[in-house]
């Protein structure tokens, strides 16, 4: 029971962290002691991951819900308006990047989640970087992400792949980069989030794909589906109540100080 509850809390801190700009593999892999899966040490590395991955997906199905109006009219438009054609061509040219870096540094980037200092050092640069450009003088020229230009969408991309760091933000860095590229914070956002599906669901999709032969639905099934049921509850508020911040131009400087104070805490405490 102690174990679908510890499930229960990395699925409420997966979906409050997926979207936000403050990481959740950051937060997942801080979290993996205090809260296992499973008394089987030799095990825990392999139900960790498989959680983290499985765990995103309604995350995901939260957003495609929440925009269901949005993402289906433009499914619709397609045909007929190239605007439509462009903003979907713009979420496969900008998930591209990821996708090929993914590949390539991996088992990299996995290693990078043993070492202590990544996470906490990641966290405080990025809240560093969200505290000064909060600063900035923007003067956004995009007012909606179905508007995005296609270089704009590949440099978001690239920028996206920074989150391969463990504590770099996916979403944060794909917001600073649309907005730096003269997006509105609404329009930042909602592409970033937009750009998550197939992101996201492509990662799922591989390691579930690589995976499955492995899982034991007995054991881990439960905790899974425990893990996604409130990962998409929590996704779906806060996303609904983050959006409703930005539109009241609420910035993301709040963020960047937490994601410093939680890198302090962690650097002082230790891992």
């Amino acid at each position: 029971m102690s174990y679908l509850l510890n499930a229960a809390m990395k699925g409420i801190i997966e979906g409050f962290t997926e979207f936000l700009p403050i990481s959740s593999t950051g937060h997942l892999i801080l979290v993996e002691k205090l809260l296992p899966l499973t008394a089987n040490e030799h095990d825990a590395p392999r139900l960790n991951a498989l959680f983290d991955l499985v765990i995103q997906f309604p995350a995901i199905l939260a957003i495609v819900i929440l925009f269901r109006k949005r993402l289906w009219g433009a499914a619709c438009a397609a045909r007929e308006r190239p605007g439509m054609r462009r903003f979907w061509l713009g979420l496969a040219i900008g998930f591209v990047p990821i996708g090929i870096a993914g590949l390539l540094v991996h088992e990299q980037a996995e290693r990078l989640r043993e070492c202590a200092f990544v996470v906490p050092i990641a966290l405080i640069a990025g809240g560093v970087i969200l505290v000064l450009f909060e600063r900035i003088a923007m003067q956004p020229a995009v007012g909606k992400a179905e508007d995005v230009p296609l270089a704009t969408a590949l440099s978001i991309g690239v920028c996206q792949c920074l989150a391969l760091i463990p504590g770099i933000s996916r979403s944060g860095a794909a917001i600073v980069s649309g907005r730096l590229m003269g997006l509105n914070r609404t329009a930042a956002a909602e592409f970033s989030f937009f750009l998550a599906l197939p992101t996201m669901g492509a990662a799922c999709g591989y390691k579930l794909l690589s995976e499955f032969k492995r899982v034991d639905w007995h054991a881990d099934g439960p905790l899974l589906l425990v893990g996604s049921l409130t990962s998409f509850f929590t996704a779906w508020a806060v996303v609904a109540l983050f959006m409703k911040l930005l539109e009241k131009r609420h910035g993301l400087s709040a963020w960047g100080w937490y994601r410093i104070v939680i890198g302090l805490l962690v650097l002082a405490l230790g891992r």
